[in-house]
């Protein structure tokens, strides 16, 4: 039998509800995520969400600053266009969504606050380095970057055990065990992982001064760095 590649547009409908139940703790994530921005979104500057999808978080993160930040602009890229149902409700004169590819757009500039919630994991490795480099240059200086992503353990036999947890948890939200198997199979070769020691040198790489783990659940970790 033949599984096809993962595609998010299969599940763009409904793609919150399934990346919380595909997401240990990502409501937990995601309200990190709002607490922390009033501290780094900058008056007249732009906030950008890299792989928005329905643009939720973007649209919270907006509700949470505008009453004090009322001259920033909110913008929210993806580059699965069936997301865009979802963004008609949340546009605004300053919430705007826009398709296209992070790796060649041309808005990184004058940003204080990036989110980049499991995206990078979706690019090829020699994609990876580039865009988090184009993402440290748009900042504006003590702007920030959240980025959250899947890791790799740092040795097989811990990896083998959250693995497994994993799979219990996914169990645990309905999922069925050939759901389960055939979201592995389709997403082979499409996640290119790294390990969470990987990340931060990566972002250190770029050059983001300051570092620090505010999240994790399992694989799945979340960094706040702040150029």
């Amino acid at each position: 039998m033949t599984i096809d590649d993962f595609s998010f547009r299969d599940h763009a409908a409904n793609f919150d509800a399934h990346i919380g139940a595909s997401i240990p703790g990502y409501e937990r994530l995601v309200w990190d995520c709002v607490r922390l921005s009033r501290r780094f979104v900058q008056p007249n500057t732009a906030v950008l969400d890299v792989g928005c999808s329905t643009g939720r978080l973007l649209a919270a993160i907006h509700e949470h600053n505008q009453s004090a930040r009322s001259d920033v602009a909110y913008i929210g890229i993806d580059s699965v266009p069936d997301f865009g149902v979802h963004w008609d409700g949340l546009k605004g004169e300053n919430v705007d969504f826009q398709v296209c590819d992070a790796r060649s757009y041309p808005g990184f500039k004058n940003v204080s606050l990036t989110y980049c919630l499991f995206t990078i994991q979706f690019l090829r490795e020699p994609d990876k380095m580039p865009l988090l480099k184009r993402i440290h240059e748009g900042l504006v200086e003590g702007g920030a970057l959240m980025i959250a992503e899947k890791t790799l353990a740092g040795t097989s036999r811990i990896q083998d055990a959250l693995v497994f947890s994993y799979y219990d948890f996914k169990l645990e939200q309905g999922f069925t065990e050939k759901e389960l198997l055939d979201k592995e199979r389709s997403l082979r070769g499409l996640m290119t992982l790294w390990t969470e020691s990987e990340l931060r040198k990566a972002l250190r790489r770029v050059g983001f001064r300051e570092i620090e783990l505010i999240w994790k659940d399992l694989t799945f970790v979340g960094f706040l760095a702040i150029k």
